[in-house]
């Protein structure tokens, strides 16, 4: 298939999604306003500094003459608001939109311009990828067709997020990036006490963001010198590595589809420790391969530590449980296959495949 992929290129969920479809022999070209690795090969839309809501549509117009010279069968836009609006803007059909999460469940509730441009995008599109059940829930309010919906989780590649032959004892691993919503202060919080009781244990910060270097501030403050390591960005063989290697895998996000960090250390033993949301609770519960604290509640954050790092037979059930888990709904070949299907289905002009639905 000749595929025209609309994203975000400096996101690595771009980088992923487009080298499997590569890697599956379709011809995939890439536009975007943001700059990615030369690997991506991703053509440059017009980036004028203006705010986004006029930003992304201004980039159409350029876009329409190699999109006419390219001629794909599929026009494959990711993110809802930005380029999900620049495909529908286009007229080229048909158009896949897929939801990353924060563009329904956050910017979609913001205001009402949001939900415009969200409604507009969802009721044009021949179909809509929703990565959780609260994200396909969240796009059928906003106007989306059920005939048009699918909730499919991407999942992760189970050979290289695979546990360790050994791992390490008390390694503390958080992946989120530094921004408002991923609430790392309330996991600094809620680790400090936990360190300073247990001398055993580090603390790996990685990811990047606008609020980095307030939290190196923070951590600074709050944490025992030489037990913690911010990184920065780190590639996916790294990440594959230090959540293979670790014991407990935290995430505070105050909002959230399917987290792929979560999938992530489920499938690579890392024992998560993370927020009590809806998107979390449709591959874990408290007590049922993680321990779970409410938003924003470092005591909480604390607590939920503690117990995952004092009782070794839960350990060894979570790690089953959750392996088994990403097994049965989390696998990145068999998932992806899934939306290959459904892209063929749309070049071909045939109806989508029936959905059999991952979520209850």
């Amino acid at each position: 298939m000749k595929i025209a992929t609309l994203s975000n290129a400096s996101v690595v969920h771009t980088l992923r999604w487009v080298e499997h479809l590569r890697s599956r022999g379709h011809d995939v070209r890439v536009w975007s306003l943001e700059r990615g690795p030369e690997s991506l090969g991703a053509r440059a839309l017009p980036e004028p500094p203006l705010p986004g809501f006029v930003r992304y549509p201004l980039a159409t117009l350029p876009l329409l003459r190699e999109l006419r010279e390219f001629a794909p069968e599929v026009i494959d836009a990711h993110y809802v608001p930005n380029y999900g609006l620049i495909g529908a803007l286009s007229g080229f059909r048909p158009l896949s939109v897929a939801a990353w999460g924060s563009d329904l469940l956050i910017a979609g509730k913001r205001d009402a311009l949001q939900r415009l441009r969200a409604r507009f995008v969802l009721r044009r599109a021949d179909l809509v990828i929703a990565d959780s059940g609260n994200l396909a829930a969240a796009a059928l309010a906003l106007g989306a067709p059920k005939r048009t919906l699918r909730a499919i989780p991407w999942g992760v590649d189970r050979e290289r997020f695979a546990p360790a032959a050994e791992r390490e004892a008390g390694l503390l691993l958080s992946t989120r990036m530094h921004e408002s919503v991923y609430d790392i202060p309330a996991l600094l919080r809620g680790v400090a006490p936990v360190m300073a009781r247990r001398p055993d244990t580090r603390l790996v910060i990685a990811g990047d963001g606008s609020l980095l270097e307030a939290h190196r501030a923070l951590a600074a403050e709050l944490l025992p010198a030489g037990r913690y390591e911010f990184t920065g960005r780190i590639t996916p063989a790294e990440l594959a590595r230090l959540l293979s290697r670790a014991e407990v895998y935290l995430s505070a996000s105050l909002s959230d589809s399917t987290s792929l960090s979560l999938l992530e250390a489920m499938s690579a033993g890392a024992l998560p420790v993370v927020s009590d949301i809806e998107g979390n609770r449709e591959w874990v519960a408290d007590g049922d391969g993680a321990r779970l604290f409410p938003c924003g509640d470092a005591a909480a954050v604390e607590r939920a530590v503690d117990a995952a790092l004092g009782d070794a037979a839960w350990a060894r059930r979570a790690r089953a449980r959750n392996a088994a888990v990403i097994a049965e709904r989390g696998d990145w070949h068999r998932n992806f296959a899934r939306i290959e299907q459904a892209f063929a289905a749309l070049a071909a002009g045939r109806p989508l495949p029936p959905d059999p639905g991952a979520f209850a």
